[in-house]
């Protein structure tokens, strides 16, 4: 049966003769269908040339992973084995990890969902800044069992970006236009961060939407100057950095096995020593790791994965006392010789592979 015969809507899984599986990410509204394969392409499709796979059910795919065991770093930060259930250590602060729910986060699976103190949400909250997408992450936001929620936006979330938008990228994806200013003011039930940091419950956060750019998308910077100065501006004494795009080398790998996270980004967090980097933007990515010497924690929160299902488990971590991390952070540094881990004189930017997947 032809999907133009079938309810069609983002989130359905499709297939494509010759090509393969896959998830609709984006109704393009001029007849086709914006479609995210589970190998990494991308395309955009008439309704004819595809069909529904004969089965939508995400029940497989919702299940919890096998948990990995509790991991605790030199800085005392302890990332939390899933289901997250172990205590929390007498006034220290449990943090909670999404990024790139892409206006799906009503359908995040009730066990993915688990209660903490601080919300971090490292963007692509919506599809292309719809109005109704940030009403609705608002209204989730408020019901979330967080005291505190922080949330940055990135390339999807168009209407954030309002002289990309009025420049002419909003026409791409909006006919009448959206109004820029009403989409910041629907965000409620947040802090919400743009190159500006925020103290929340003793810890320094510091929220950025920038990534390489590409696709012509929003919140995009040449690599070199333009996102070095950028990176510039984050303060050197940052505890939690929230990036939508990875550095380059920490859960940046596509599914082509390609490396294509930030590496003036990277520079930048090693010469701050930031104790932890939240991200998202390559669902492929998923996951955390560590700097070598296990100073910064890396996270990519992708809930989304490469398939657009929100079915990726929130990554939870539990950090000592705002005073306590920065006390151990300092220790980590002077034994590491007084500066950061990688920090130099001279600046480098390693070159920059395409980058062509629509994430």
């Amino acid at each position: 049966m032809a999907a133009s015969a079938q309810r069609i809507v983002v989130g359905s899984r499709v297939e494509v003769p010759s090509i393969g599986a896959g998830m609709v990410a984006m109704d393009n509204e001029d007849g086709t269908w914006n479609i995210e394969f589970d190998d990494g392409q991308e395309g955009d499709f008439p309704t004819g040339q595809f069909v529904l796979a004969a089965n939508q059910s995400l029940k497989e795919l919702r299940q919890l992973p096998d948990a990995a065991p509790t991991r605790e770093l030199p800085s005392g930060i302890r990332v939390l084995s899933i289901p997250w259930s172990e205590p929390k250590s007498e006034g220290w602060t449990r943090f909670v990890c999404f990024s790139d729910t892409h206006g799906l986060h009503g359908s995040i699976p009730s066990e993915h969902q688990p209660e903490a103190d601080v919300l971090l949400h490292a963007a692509d909250f919506s599809n292309t800044g719809e109005l109704e997408q940030v009403e609705s992450l608002s209204r989730w936001l408020q019901a979330y069992p967080a005291q505190e929620k922080v949330v940055i936006a990135g390339n999807h979330d168009t209407t954030f970006h309002e002289e990309y938008y009025m420049g002419g990228g909003g026409a791409r994806f909006h006919d009448p236009p959206l109004d820029c200013a009403q989409a910041k003011a629907l965000l409620q039930g947040c802090t919400y961060l743009e190159d500006t940091s925020t103290e929340v419950l003793g810890y320094k956060v510091y929220g950025s939407p920038w990534q390489p750019e590409f696709c012509d998308w929003a919140f995009s910077l040449r690599h070199g100057s333009e996102l070095w100065q950028k990176w510039q501006e984050i303060p050197h004494d940052v505890d939690i950095l929230l990036t939508h795009g990875p550095a380059r080398g920490f859960c940046d790998r596509t599914s082509r096995d390609q490396r294509v996270g930030c590496p003036e980004l990277a520079q930048a967090i090693r010469q701050r020593a930031v104790p932890v980097s939240v991200s998202g933007h390559i669902h492929d990515g998923y996951g955390w790791t560590t700097s070598a010497d296990e100073s910064t924690l890396f996270i990519n929160a992708s809930t989304c994965n490469s398939s657009y299902s929100p079915t990726n488990p929130p990554i939870v971590f539990d950090a000592p006392p705002a005073e306590e991390l920065r006390s151990r952070q300092n220790s980590q540094r002077e034994a590491g010789g007084g500066r950061s881990p990688g920090e130099g004189g001279a600046t480098s930017f390693p070159r920059a592979p395409p980058f062509n997947e629509l994430v």
